[in-house]
């Protein structure tokens, strides 16, 4: 299964390059976020390279230690999250020269750029992939990975008013909640 190969790929890579679309939003930035604390969990070194990195987003963890340029340099593992096209990734060349690439998305005009493509268009919101990832490799969502993560719901779903959301996403809300992450600071 195309879970099981991700993890495999994270397991054997060393040093990991996270990365996201141009111009992100809260989805783009908890993504990016929840996959470093996900990677820093698993014991790897991680960079997330973000060139434009929203102010708004700043009270994030691991917000400041988001790089916005980096020396090209040959990663073991690309992962792309939140991000369609190759053509709008921020740092597309550092994927492109990964020894190996994931891209983790949900957007249907996804065109499938990495070895690993693993794209769910019904999920409203990258981050709630993230949370059912987490959930099936049995990786505990301590609060700092929960908040990156209800921020990139709360945001791609428009506070849960727009249509894309399913009783799946309350699921992972409450659940959320249950861990200790604040609703009220991330809004």
């Amino acid at each position: 299964m195309t879970l099981d190969n991700i993890l495999e790929e994270i397991k054997k890579a060393e040093n990991i390059v996270v990365l996201t679309h141009e111009t992100p939003d809260g989805d783009a930035i908890g993504s990016s976020l929840a996959m470093n604390l996900i990677l820093q969990k698993l014991g790897k070194n991680v960079d997330v390279v973000i060139t434009q990195f929203p102010k708004t987003f700043s009270f994030l963890p691991q917000a400041e230690n988001v790089k916005n340029e980096i020396e090209i340099k040959t990663y073991d593992l690309a992962i792309s999250v939140d991000c369609a096209t190759l053509n709008r990734l921020d740092g597309k060349e550092l994927f492109e020269k990964a020894k190996r690439k994931i891209v983790i998305d949900h957007h249907g005009s996804n065109t499938m750029y990495g070895e690993i493509n693993y794209v769910n268009p019904v999920a409203p919101a990258c981050c709630e992939i993230l949370a059912g990832m987490l959930e099936y490799w049995d990786i505990d969502i301590d609060i700092d990975t929960g908040s990156c993560i209800l921020t990139g719901i709360i945001t791609d779903t428009g506070g849960f008013k727009h249509a894309s959301v399913t009783a799946e996403t309350f699921e992972f809300t409450a659940e959320l909640l249950r861990k200790g992450v604040n609703v009220s600071d991330i809004y």
